[in-house]
């Protein structure tokens, strides 16, 4: 970017253009456009026309070359490049008269998302300046709402994202409690509601009296007569 004091040489070596190779035509374009920005101070509405007349007048530079020239992001200069002048002028009018201008595509839902989730307690007026500082420029807050509402990145979507993960993450710590025990440390206790209940009905039992073998001790058994026999009557 040109500033006060500066040569024209030395804009050229801080931009990385090397002066040797450039052309007698090249030079001359190059040298009107050094002479616009000095003049200006490098405002935002001479760094925007500088660009877009450098990125479409042919003058033979890289897109990125062009953007350390006027002084402004690479990425911004590729964005630019697909402009035309009157969508130019149309970002110059809104960038200073403050009204919302642009549109917010499906391409912007991952970095706003990202945004969001890295930033729980940002305020809308935070995140549309974060759009302007991204992709410079500005969208109403009825826009904005809209756009979070349809890729779910509301306020209240948020928060059911935030509880679902947070329960997973809970019941997840649980399911490991219960299925694994730390390598070396003691055996949790089975609680007393995991083995069957007693049976209540008493089993036979070996324990009662002794049944007799169907005879008394000889001495106390009585006698026997006991007759001769002398054969057979």
């Amino acid at each position: 970017m040109a500033t006060e004091g500066q040569t024209f040489e030395q804009w050229l070596h801080g931009a990385r253009v090397r002066p040797e190779r450039l052309g007698d035509e090249q030079r001359a374009v190059l040298h009107a456009a050094f002479q616009f920005l000095q003049g200006s101070s490098g405002d935002y509405s001479t760094s925007r026309i500088a660009s877009h007349f450098l990125l479409h007048c042919g003058v033979g530079l890289q897109v990125t070359q062009i953007a350390r020239l006027v002084g402004i992001d690479p990425r911004s200069a590729f964005r630019h490049q697909k402009l035309s002048a009157k969508q130019v002028g149309q970002q110059i009018h809104c960038h200073f008269s403050g009204r919302p201008y642009g549109k917010l595509l499906p391409r912007h839902a991952g970095p706003i998302a990202e945004f969001l989730f890295t930033h729980p307690r940002a305020t809308r007026n935070d995140l549309l300046d974060f759009i302007a500082r991204t992709w410079e420029f500005r969208v109403s807050k009825v826009t904005l709402w809209e756009f979070l509402k349809k890729y779910g990145l509301d306020r209240a979507s948020l928060e059911e994202v935030r509880q679902a993960a947070s329960r997973e993450e809970e019941e997840r710590m649980q399911a490991q409690e219960l299925d694994g025990t730390p390598s070396g440390g003691l055996v949790p206790m089975v609680p007393a509601n995991f083995f069957w209940a007693r049976p209540s009905t008493p089993a036979p039992s070996s324990c009662g009296p002794k049944r007799s073998a169907g005879s008394t001790r000889p001495a106390i058994a009585s006698p026997t007569t006991t007759v001769r026999c002398n054969g057979a009557s």
